[in-house]
């Protein structure tokens, strides 16, 4: 339980030592370089040209992982860790970076012909989708059309308006109709007529909703023209499979593409850092934090590649709020993702995470209440943490891991086993709910003087014991004295009554005239209340357990019955009890998550936590599809 003290550390060395320096801060991974900015000195405009190159570079090679990766052979599965990469192979991905980019250049290459293809398919499929009405037309297309003396056009024309149209035709004059196809409710007509009725022609196709169907550039007729555009998509087809077949060969170079990838990423951050820096034409000044217990050994490495380099550590100012850097045993770690979750602690605050956890722990367990269910959450999420170790959902899944062993313990204590009870429990919510309410309230009053410590603790810290007295110790006193009355009423009622006694004198001290005290502390005891409303909230852990084992209970009496049915019966009675029990699972384990999260941020944390910090990030190798396994 503790919050990093950290040192501010100015770096002075040779412009010709800073990429080396830089490599070395991020393999040990506790520098974090802080941003400077001095108009006096110009920006490296070499080193913003290679980031942006680098930027373009990444952004290639991530294009490229994502067009190869569904054609992987070897694609790593959700609960594998990713390949580890050591000093050889990142030299070997430095050295081969122009093999590399050629494969990514070549599917950039086959992804424009792609574009071409599908271009082309989309134009060629059109045409062939208006010529295939006309595919029994045997008057070349590119003859449609008029001249001085005739007309011979492709109209399309409502079916309704026929028989009417082509009374008026004949009527016309040297005019005729003659159908070709129908498509739903037009008609495809080829009409040909004398130059003298066009004008006629063309009034009747307005009256009856007729129009011309033009094929521009079209020679030939239409069945020869729809075979030439099924050739057309049929080469498109197999130059795809061409392509698709390169690029399924290209897939093998993914390890290199995504170790490279990594690499690139790696400089960026360099690169990054370095813009933060001031820089001369021969020398470079860096500041940043370092957790104190690493200044010296960041030192030692640190003039072993520079010799000439001046390192000095100093520490914050008081206006000054370093990063935090939250430092638990490996039990506590995870769980300072639940921490997170609410705000980084300040740096000059108290880090809640070994406090917290068992109350956390023991809060979901409470929730969830049944040992069947905490035996296969607790598995489940074991395996996982198993192959994922701290890494991504690893730390999830060693939380989950400890509220499955929580629940197994509260659920072996209520006696419920999916929903049964196959001995007499030791408390049985559904028997003695009010002795389990008296329970759930004693827990959540033992949080509640938790979080009250915790602030006496942190004004301790600070120096002001007398402050933890008059604002946590009193009222102390009042917590305990109340309930040691139904033990011992005088020593309870002393108690007690020091403990009222002593916020009625101390808690008002801050306010002007004696008046003013006296009303501050009447008014601070007045919120004896807010307390008793805290520890209703802790009424949820009965509620949300109870719910749990009634569910339960609820589907086995359904598939008890469906079991009486015979054969089906007995398929659909396991479907349910699989079904609705895995439901019942995730849905009370994802409240109890909720919930249990809910009751540290307000009624734990809300009685000492201090937040508004900003996480500890320092230059280090951050990578996504490899683990760097230099040796530190």
């Amino acid at each position: 339980m503790a919050i990093a003290e950290m040192k501010k550390l100015r770096l002075l060395a040779l412009r010709k030592d800073k990429a080396r320096l830089l490599k070395v801060m991020q393999k040990l991974g506790c520098v974090q370089v802080v941003e400077q900015a001095d108009e006096a000195f110009p920006a490296d405009t070499l080193s913003a040209q290679k980031l942006e190159e680098l930027q373009k570079t990444i952004g290639r090679l991530d294009l490229a992982i994502a067009r190869l990766s569904p054609y992987d052979m070897h694609k790593p599965g959700m609960l594998s860790l990713p390949p580890g990469a050591g000093e050889d192979q990142v030299t070997l991905a430095e050295a081969g970076r122009g093999d590399t980019m050629k494969v990514v250049e070549r599917v950039e290459e086959i992804e424009r012909t792609r574009g071409e293809l599908r271009t082309r398919e989309n134009r060629d499929r059109a045409q062939l989708e208006m010529l295939r009405p006309w595919e029994a037309m045997d008057v070349p297309l590119d003859k449609l059309g008029e001249t001085r003396s005739a007309l011979v056009w492709a109209i399309t024309l409502p079916q309704k308006n026929l028989i009417a149209f082509e009374e008026r035709i004949k009527a016309l004059g040297p005019a005729r109709i003659d159908p070709v196809s129908r498509v739903r409710d037009e008609l495809n007509l080829l009409l040909a007529a004398h130059g003298s009725v066009r004008e006629g022609v063309e009034e009747l196709m307005r009256e009856h909703g007729a129009s011309i169907v033009r094929f521009e550039g079209v020679q030939g007729s239409a069945a020869l023209n729809l075979d030439l555009l099924q050739g057309k998509l049929k080469r498109i087809e197999e130059v795809r499979a061409q392509l698709q077949q390169e690029v399924q060969q290209l897939a093998g170079h993914l390890p290199e593409l995504r170790l490279l990838r990594d690499v690139e990423a790696l400089e960026r951050s360099r690169l990054e850092a370095g813009q933060r820096c001031i820089d001369t034409r021969s020398a470079f000044l860096m500041t940043g934090w370092v957790p104190a217990e690493k200044a010296e050994a960041l030192k030692a490495a640190l003039r072993k590649v520079s010799p000439e380099c001046e390192t000095e550590f100093l520490d914050p100012e008081e206006d000054e709020k370093p990063p935090t850097l939250l430092q638990n045993h490996r039990v506590v770690a995870p769980f300072e993702t639940i921490v997170r979750m609410f705000s980084t602690p300040d740096p000059r605050g108290v880090d809640p995470s070994f406090v917290m956890m068992p109350f956390w722990v023991c809060f979901f367990g409470m929730m969830v209440s049944d040992a069947g269910y905490g035996v296969v959450l607790g598995l489940a999420a074991a395996f996982v943490w198993w192959r994922l170790g701290d890494r991504g959902l690893g730390k999830m899944a060693f939380i989950l891991t400890m509220g499955g062993l929580s629940t197994v313990i509260w659920g072996s204590i209520y006696g419920g086993w999916f929903g049964t009870t196959p001995y007499k429990p030791v408390l049985d919510p559904m028997n003695d709910a009010l002795k389990v309410l008296v329970l759930c309230v004693v827990v959540g009053f033992i949080h509640l003087v938790a979080g009250m410590c915790m602030s006496a603790y942190l004004s301790i810290k600070r120096g002001k014991p007398l402050e933890a007295l008059f604002d946590q110790g009193f009222w102390l006193m009042i917590l305990v004295g109340i309930p040691l009355i139904l033990v011992n009423g005088t020593l309870g009622g002393i108690i007690a009554v020091i403990g009222a006694l002593g916020v009625l004198c101390t808690a008002g001290r801050r306010k002007k005239g004696i008046v003013g005290k006296v009303l501050g502390g009447l008014g601070s005891l007045y919120g004896i209340t807010g307390y008793l409303s805290d520890l209703l909230s802790y009424a949820r852990l009965f509620g949300m357990g109870l719910a749990t084992g009634v569910i339960g209970m609820v589907v086995n009496i359904l598939a008890g019955l469906l079991w009486g049915a015979g054969p089906v019966g007995y398929v659909l009675a396991i479907a349910v009890l699989l079904g609705l029990h895995t439901f019942n699972l995730f849905i009370n384990a994802l409240g109890a998550y909720v919930h249990s999260c809910r009751l540290q941020f307000i009624e734990f944390f809300g009685k000492f936590y201090e937040s508004g910090g900003r996480d500890f990030a320092p230059l280090r190798e951050d990578t996504r599809y490899v683990m760097m396994s230099r040796e530190k």
